[in-house]
């Protein structure tokens, strides 16, 4: 609904796998949640799905943002580039930096995991709705 930079638009292509979940936000709006990976990696994004919905809640009950869309999607690739980047409603990331399993992550593994989620989906208010335009 707002105009955004060329640099937050993404377009994602491959044989990727979804894991999928649910947000409701503060306005009783249902949003759509999946996790995209190769299928080697689907069975570690577990905990993504539930820092991404901390997330979400913690900018609710913080700052009292809700969430503006009915979907958001986030891309986890072996072959990603970039450590991570904050696309509008897709938020893409090196698998290196967000995946996690109790066999292969410590605790410090887990909290790294929490906080790379919530930077990048920050981003959907610090730079891709709230910009220096603002101000």
């Amino acid at each position: 609904p707002w105009p955004k930079p060329c640099y937050l638009f993404c377009l994602v292509a491959g044989a990727l796998v979804p894991t999928e979940g649910q947000f409701r936000t503060a306005h009783g709006v249902d949003v759509q949640l999946k996790i995209w990976t190769e299928k080697h990696n689907s069975h570690k994004t577990g905990w993504a799905m539930e820092s991404l919905k901390q997330a979400f809640k913690w900018d609710e009950e913080r700052w009292g943002r809700v969430y503006d869309l009915e979907r958001f999607n986030v891309v986890v690739v072996d072959d990603f580039n970039m450590g991570a980047m904050e696309n509008k409603s897709l938020n893409v990331f090196n698998s290196r930096l967000v995946l996690a399993t109790p066999e292969t992550a410590t605790d410090f593994s887990y909290e790294s995991v929490q906080g790379i989620i919530g930077h990048e989906y920050f981003h959907n208010w610090s730079g891709n709705r709230v910009t220096i335009n603002n101000f």
